[in-house]
């Protein structure tokens, strides 16, 4: 049985979905609730028990329990896979046949964690206080300590059956001259967590004078690459999706700090700059805002221009925290004024034009022709690089104009001369399509009947299927055509179907008519469906004589052939209304 199949079968969906969403009855089988994906006061976030399906009316989240998991949790499919196949005891395939399984990398790291928590005492934890933090912040982000001891983990981790070619595979220890030994000696540790909340790295830092590097990482693993994850993010992320807003660090304390002051949307970047990886990771967890507040020197600056010039970063709105020179968040927590002073920088914070043109034009003289020279120059890559409607860009031009006194004109034909290829123009005719009402009613027409074909009997799926495809000839590119293929090439099991559409636009429309069906199969089953095929029928007439219509102004020699076309589809349309309206829809 297929994997995904197996986990459905065995998965309590209400249960998971009441673990971050308390429900109510709302029908047979069926619940309700607020919507954990947008903010709402009246529950507009269903549940279809037997179905396995969650649609929100409000916002239109829906699909089933991997795509509720992917949404929650902000995890790719496969790590909402892995999660549920945990949950159910289900075993799924290896991707790479001949590797050791990711899984036994994240043992060794669990096992690290706990041996590195048993360690923190003395003066390491008067350190970790000594920098304001709580026990409940101690706890919350699992610090631990490495012992100065050279083999102390290596020892424990033994112990639990761990050999050390498998920890050397896990970073938590070293390899020199064939000795292995503890890579973190005598620092204080971060675990790195993944988006789903599993160990699969860490930082340590030192604690005792002269000893470097000051911060020391696992490297690169099987389960970790830095670029690809945040500091803080499981922690933050229930927060980032309430505020719709993520407060984007350098460091790690600074992470601790903020998030202990009430900041708890705060995540840190694993490099020197926003990454692409990281910045979906907050696009997941649903962030509008981010709010970068990298250190007050020049690599903060350059950190800071980084991450506003990620491509995926340009769908947030982005602002630049400035802190005084020589400060950065970490500092704050032991400073009595340090909330109030982050608060008025978040305040504070210049919207991302302002911060890009400050920036270009520190220390530069604008009044003359080099500094307004200097400053374009700087600048000019952010146009350059814009998407044609990009609301950044616009108000940076407009920025540009006002600052330095330029032609409007003359900038674009600038930007233009530095363009160095078009972007290719949407066609007329996929916008004619995009604005289409016909087009779109027929799309909803076949998306009822085949929510009514999904909710037939299981045993007789494949024959109503069948059934819709003789009575309903879909043109070939329709919806409805598709969806048949697609039934065929799946077997006719109607999970499988589903999955193939779930990341799709229709795949939400699809997931609101299902829920809009219920879960019972109906006694006049036959008489609702031959209805709903009548309605279909008449739609993609419709369609025809639209063609028909279009063609009489662009054939007028061919008149009369084409008038008698539209008289005759005029008759089978009213024939089909006539169907659905009296009961009898079969065609």
């Amino acid at each position: 049985m297929d994997p995904r199949e197996e986990i459905r079968n065995r998965l309590d969906f209400k249960s998971l979905v009441e673990r971050y969403v308390p429900l109510r009855p709302a029908g047979k089988g069926r619940w309700k609730g607020l919507c954990p994906f947008h903010n709402e006061k009246t529950p507009s976030f269903y549940v279809d028990e037997a179905k396995g399906m969650f649609y929100c009316f409000g916002c239109k989240a829906g699909g089933d329990a991997f795509k509720f998991v992917q949404m929650i949790e902000g995890v790719d499919f496969r790590e909402a896979l892995e999660k549920l196949a945990q949950e159910t005891g289900v075993e799924l395939p290896e991707r790479a046949p001949g590797r050791k399984p990711s899984k036994d990398l994240i043992e060794v790291n669990r096992l690290a964690l706990a041996y590195f928590q048993k360690n923190l005492t003395g003066a390491a934890l008067e350190y970790l206080k000594g920098r304001g933090l709580s026990n409940e912040t101690i706890d919350t982000y699992a610090l631990g300590f490495a012992p100065k001891s050279w083999d102390g983990l290596l020892r424990y981790l033994q112990q639990h059956g761990v050999s050390p070619e498998l920890a050397l595979r896990a970073g938590v220890v070293a390899a020199k001259d064939g000795r292995y030994y503890d890579r973190l000696r005598d620092r204080v540790v971060f675990p790195i967590r993944d988006p789903m909340g599993r160990v699969v790295a860490f930082t340590g830092r030192a604690i005792s004078a002269g000893d470097t590097p000051k911060y020391l990482n696992t490297p690169e693993s099987d389960v970790f690459k830095k670029t690809d994850l945040l500091y803080g993010y499981p922690e933050a992320r229930k927060a980032i999706r309430e505020s719709k807003r993520a407060i984007v660090v350098e460091g790690l304390f600074d992470v601790l700090a903020l998030a202990q002051m009430g900041w708890r949307e705060t995540v840190a970047v694993l490099g020197s700059s926003l990454s692409q990886s990281q910045a979906r990771l907050l696009e997941r967890a649903e962030a509008s805002r981010l709010y970068l507040a990298f250190d007050a020197d020049e690599a903060g600056r350059k950190a800071t221009l980084a991450g506003l010039d990620v491509g995926v970063a340009r769908r947030f709105l982005t602002y630049a925290v400035l802190l005084p020179e020589g400060h950065d968040p970490g500092d704050l927590l032991t400073d009595p004024e340090g909330k109030k002073a982050f608060a008025a920088a978040l305040e504070e914070a210049l919207p991302e034009v302002e911060y890009r043109f400050m920036a270009a034009a520190e220390g530069v003289d604008i009044a003359n022709a080099e500094g307004k020279r200097q400053v374009l120059e700087e600048l000019l890559p952010r146009l350059v690089d814009a998407d044609p409607l990009d609301p950044v860009a616009e108000a940076l031009k407009a920025v540009i104009v006002d600052r330095l006194r330029l032609d409007p004109r003359a900038l674009e034909d600038l930007i233009y001369s530095q363009r160095r290829r078009k972007r290719p123009s949407v066609e007329r005719a996929q916008v004619e399509a995009a604005s289409d009402n016909l087009e779109d009613r027929l799309l909803l027409l076949e998306l009822d009947v085949i929510a009514q074909l999904l909710a037939a009997d299981p045993e007789n799926f494949a024959d109503w299927v069948r059934y819709a495809e003789d009575h309903t000839w879909p043109p070939k590119g329709s919806f409805l055509a598709e969806f048949i293929a697609v039934a065929e090439e799946e077997g006719y099991r109607p999970r499988r179907i589903l999955d193939r559409f779930s990341e799709r636009s229709e795949g939400g429309r699809l997931f609101e008519r299902l829920i809009l069906s219920g879960s019972e199969y109906p006694a006049e089953y036959k008489e609702t469906l031959d209805k709903s095929l009548a309605r279909l029928r008449e739609g993609y007439l419709r369609r025809k004589r639209n063609i028909l219509i279009r063609r009489l102004k662009q054939e007028p020699e061919n008149a009369l052939d084409l008038l008698k076309e539209v008289q005759e589809l005029d008759e089978a349309i009213e024939a089909e209304r006539r169907r659905y309206r009296t009961g009898n829809g079969k065609g």
